[in-house]
């Protein structure tokens, strides 16, 4: 069980998943804590938290921590921290694959077992504070919120537990192939032209063609980062599917990538309010699948 403690609460033995700060503080993961080294560095990092795994490391006092799934509520600075750490993992990885052309998929695991466990209000704080985006982070907080969001409707629906998993996974690499387009146009404060808007539209497909060099990417990762613009009355992108063409996984795909987008202020926008978004996508019925929009409404505080 993924569990968050104090720094001041960890002991030697505990298996670390994650530091909650910077990776260029204190970068090393998922390690059995027993160095003095790595140790006084936790220690002297900004990190308040830090995220161990009690199903492989000793516990010591931490079956009193802050839990994942059940225990004391985070605070809202708790939610913003553990956003930000998920955020970091998430674009960590995602650079990482670009630039060195790796990708280990473990090190999204204990991202989406945070996302997976944790309760209503839990969830209810992680989503407030994903609605708020820098400019240069933005792609990576949208995908993480966007994970967030496809995991919780999944479930909602009665999806299975590795179905769920598999869609917030989804969600944190469907919009991979915007890392490829260029920042000029990603970061562009306000409007895109008709020229910069056929430029992003290309995602799908440059993300599509850098998840399919990878063995280990499931087929659900693959389909939704092709497919998660695509429409029910066939006005989407890449391939113009429509209705019964775009499955169920992708149609929460859609819904939850276009809620976010609706709802998150950023440096050159203020985002919707959750009902009028909410709202939007339930008029456009011919675009988006009502029943889901209506479960999505069921989840989000409106």
């Amino acid at each position: 069980m993924l569990t968050r403690i104090p720094k001041t609460e960890l002991e030697k033995g505990m298996y670390v998943e994650a530091v909650e700060c910077s990776q260029t503080v204190f970068g090393k993961r998922r390690f059995v804590l027993k160095s003095d080294s790595d140790f006084n560095a936790i220690l002297n990092s900004p990190a308040d938290f830090v995220l161990i795994n009690t199903a492989i490391g000793s516990t010591g006092g931490a079956a009193a921590g802050v839990t994942s799934g059940a225990g004391k509520p985070l605070t809202p600075a708790e939610a913003k921290s553990a956003f930000g750490r998920s955020t970091g993992i998430v674009k960590a990885e995602l650079v990482t694959m670009l630039s060195d052309g790796v990708l280990d998929m473990e090190k999204f695991s204990p991202v989406i077992e945070e996302i997976t466990e944790a309760d209503d209000a839990q969830f209810a704080l992680m989503h407030e504070v994903s609605r708020l985006r820098t400019k240069d982070e933005s792609t990576f907080q949208h995908s993480l919120s966007v994970g967030m969001l496809m995991g919780r409707l999944g479930d909602a629906v009665g999806l299975d537990k590795e179905t769920v998993e598999l869609l917030v996974l989804s969600g944190l690499l469907h919009d991979v192939g915007k890392l490829a387009i260029p920042s000029k146009i990603l970061l562009k404060d306000g409007p895109l032209s008709p020229a910069e808007r056929k430029v992003i539209r290309t995602h799908p497909r440059r993300g599509h063609t850098i998840l399919k060099t990878y063995d280990n990417i499931p087929d659900l990762a693959l389909e939704i980062c092709l497919h998660h613009h695509e429409l029910l009355d066939g006005t989407g992108y890449p391939m113009q599917l429509s209705g019964s063409e775009i499955s169920l996984l992708v149609r929460i795909s859609t819904v939850c990538d276009v809620f976010d987008a609706l709802t998150s202020s950023r440096v050159y926008k203020r985002g919707w309010a959750t009902v009028d978004a909410l709202n939007w996508l339930f008029e456009r019925d011919s675009q988006f699948d009502r029943k889901l929009v209506l479960r999505l409404g069921g989840l989000v505080d409106a």
